[in-house]
């Protein structure tokens, strides 16, 4: 397959992205608004021809996405590898696999690229920081830019994964794209009760037996209150509210809830 856009293109996305991967983070998008800025140059080269082609691209690359943004050039360069041979017609496909992969890169990005170098290189230089010495000010600078520019070869690797999963499934991307959207469906199902918490302030006692609220609907069904949460917040945006206005309305009504004793 020859090369749609040129390489110093792809290579201002990559820039881009170690600029300011993490500088739009916001409870609506996340990384979405860094994702899809990061990626324009190779957008608009690559549909420099398709205008609506170029506006419905920009407007899937600017829906939510949140991972590691040490690993992230992972996923730009799969979703480039894609997109440049198939265009719009792999929109959907790309937007799968962005929800798919972002999850467990989020996992491995924050243990190898966050935990293991942080604890080690950020206790030593915090050290040095607070005995005077300068040196622990650079050893962070140093360290914090390796792990940025180790994503050019995440980049490049995904690069070549995005080309090779297009060579061999070019006649099955419907199929591919379903696969993704159920992985990717599962993998947010899963995050809903660990991202989302509730404490009932209510507690049931019985002689010696005593159970809180959480525990007597945990009977029920694990979860419960963040899964009525997210089919809610669901049915809001089925119902084209705007996502800021459902944030303001959850708050809102978290006060209340725990100003009522309902919530702790």
């Amino acid at each position: 397959m020859s090369e749609q856009v040129s390489k110093k293109t792809k290579n201002r996305v990559l820039f881009r992205w170690m600029l300011n991967g993490g500088a739009s983070l916001n409870y609506e998008k996340m990384m979405g608004m860094s994702y899809c800025y990061s990626l324009m140059p190779f957008l608009k080269e690559n549909y420099k021809d398709d205008p609506d082609g170029l506006q419905k691209a920009v407007k899937t690359h600017l829906q939510f996405f949140n991972t590691n943004p040490y690993v992230a050039p992972y996923v730009m360069g799969v979703n480039i590898g894609i997109e440049e041979v198939e265009k719009a017609s792999s929109i959907d496909t790309i937007a799968a696999l962005k929800t798919g992969l972002m999850g467990p890169l989020a996992g491995l990005g924050d243990s190898v690229f966050v935990v293991i170098p942080w604890t080690i290189f950020g206790a030593i230089a915090a050290n040095m920081a607070l005995d005077g010495s300068m040196v622990g000010i650079a050893i962070w600078l140093i360290v914090t830019w390796i792990l940025k520019v180790l994503g050019i070869p995440l980049f490049k690797g995904g690069l070549k994964s995005g080309t090779s999963l297009l060579s061999s499934i070019e006649t099955k991307l419907k199929a591919i794209t379903e696969s993704i959207s159920v992985l990717g469906l599962m993998v947010v199902g899963a995050l809903i009760p660990t991202a989302i918490k509730s404490n009932i302030g209510f507690t049931f006692k019985q002689g010696s037996l005593k159970m809180t609220g959480n525990e007597i609907l945990d009977q029920i069904m694990p979860g419960l209150i963040p899964a009525v949460l997210v089919f809610a917040v669901y049915y809001l945006l089925g119902k084209k509210v705007k996502p800021i206005y459902i944030i303001l309305l959850i708050m809102a009504i978290s006060v209340i809830l725990y100003v009522l004793g309902i919530l702790k």
